[in-house]
């Protein structure tokens, strides 16, 4: 068994470990009867597939217009909070659906098949197991992200960006019954509405059939932010007191090799 290192997981990861009071990993393997040490390398595994395929290069208008429609059409948020839904079928439908959008069945399976590899667990666990780490990711994503998104959608010039601690955590996982797996009776309930799904959905159709490069380009940024690779929003005033203080370091050395030329020359 391995613990894989590759990728920068951090902002997803450090979701994925303050929500369920810092229970997800535990709570995963309870519903799928697997070690904890074993859960975790399958999930840091599949991770870093999942966070691959949005990578600067897939970034493209198919994949953030996929992306954009599911996470405005299904409860993600829900499956990252809710630790009862762990093992439930309705997340694993989601799951599947996260994965179908942004991958196809036979990368899937490689994905599944590297993370049972990474794990020392049954390929079919890790075919059980995928859907529901990418049901969190997409819920890890979407808490990150949906402020922004919605800012987008609704052509407002700043994004406000709700800070995750502030998200409800979940409970504790209740039985499953004898199987362990899909046998609880917990169900997703509908998302933050049907606004915004409209709204996301129109967000899509826009990144979908438009020349709009400069949407595109945001709809890009708040991704990557999202997923940690750069910052989420600065203030208009941080970013007025970054420039100041550019210029002024400039300043401040063309004045200091001004000085130093004028002493050398006496």
């Amino acid at each position: 068994m391995r613990i894989t290192e590759r990728g920068n997981r951090g902002a997803i990861w450090q979701e994925f470990i303050r929500v369920q009071n810092g229970q997800v990993v535990d709570n995963l393997a309870r519903a799928f009867h697997l070690p904890r040490p074993k859960a975790k390398a399958a999930i840091l595994e599949m991770l870093d597939d999942l966070q691959g395929l949005l990578g600067d290069q897939a970034l493209g208008r198919p994949t953030l217009s996929r992306l954009i429609e599911i996470i405005g059409k299904n409860n993600y948020e829900q499956v990252l909070n809710d630790a009862t839904l762990m093992g439930a079928t309705s997340t694993q439908v989601i799951g599947t659906e996260a994965l179908t959008a942004l991958t196809g069945h036979s990368q899937s399976s490689r994905m599944a098949g590297r993370a049972a590899e990474a794990a020392e667990i049954s390929p079919m666990i890790a075919e059980y197991l995928l859907p529901v780490v990418s049901a969190i990711f997409l819920g890890a994503i979407t808490t990150r992200t949906r402020a922004a998104l919605l800012a987008l959608a609704r052509n407002e010039e700043e994004p406000t960006y709700v800070d995750p601690s502030e998200a409800p955590a979940g409970q504790l996982p209740v039985g499953r019954g004898s199987s362990g797996l899909f046998s609880g009776t917990t169900v997703l309930t509908p998302n933050a509405g049907p606004d915004r799904e409209v709204l996301f959905r129109e967000l899509a159709e826009r990144l979908r059939t438009s020349d709009d490069n400069a949407t595109l380009a945001r709809a890009r940024a708040i991704i990557k932010a999202g997923l940690g690779n750069q910052p989420v929003h600065h203030a208009p005033w941080l970013a007025q007191v970054q420039q100041w203080t550019c210029a002024s370091l400039q300043n401040a050395g063309s004045h200091i090799q001004s000085r130093l030329r004028n002493l050398r020359s006496r």
